[in-house]
This record gives structure tokens, C-alpha cells and sequence, in this order.
């Protein structure tokens, strides 16, 4: 069987990222912004809202890391796309 042809431009997410995902576009809201515009996440609005929803320490904690991992890559590609 022939697999589907993606859209230019998207992406496959696997099944263990979802959740991290989820949580990088519920923080989307949580952006800290200096001078120069943003510089990362407001991480204790996570692990407030992550607690508050119930999420074990220890998945907070991979979590957290995704997070980070998401926004460090987002940024990047933001100021390349700004700096060219």
C-alpha cells in the first residue's frame, strides 16, 4: 500500500510527542517578551497548570524538557527567519 502524499510543508507528529505538543500550544499564551521580542517561556505557569491538571512529577519533568526543546527550536527559527 502507497503511503499518502504530505502537503508541502507539514508534518507527521509521532504518538508519544502528542502530548508534549499539546502542552507547547496551550503555553502559546505564556510567552515572555523582552526588548528584542520573545525570549521564552514563562515555565511556572507550566508546572502550575501541569500540576493543577494532575500530571505526575515525574511526567512533568519530560515534559518540561520537550517544552524546552520545542521552544529553543522555535526561537532559533524565528530569529534566522528575522535576521535574513
Amino acid at each position: 500500500m502507497e503511503e499518502p502524499e504530505e502537503e508541502p510543508g507539514s508534518f507527521g507528529i509521532l504518538p508519544e510527542n502528542i502530548e508534549a505538543l499539546n502542552w507547547f500550544l496551550l503555553m502559546q499564551t505564556q510567552w515572555r517578551v523582552g526588548m528584542n521580542g520573545l525570549t521564552g517561556m514563562d515555565y511556572g505557569v507550566f508546572l502550575h497548570w501541569a500540576k493543577d491538571e494532575g500530571v505526575k512529577r515525574r511526567d512533568r519533568v519530560w515534559l518540561l524538557g520537550d517544552l524546552r526543546l520545542m521552544e529553543r527550536e522555535y526561537l532559533n527559527s524565528l530569529y534566522e527567519r528575522t535576521a535574513s
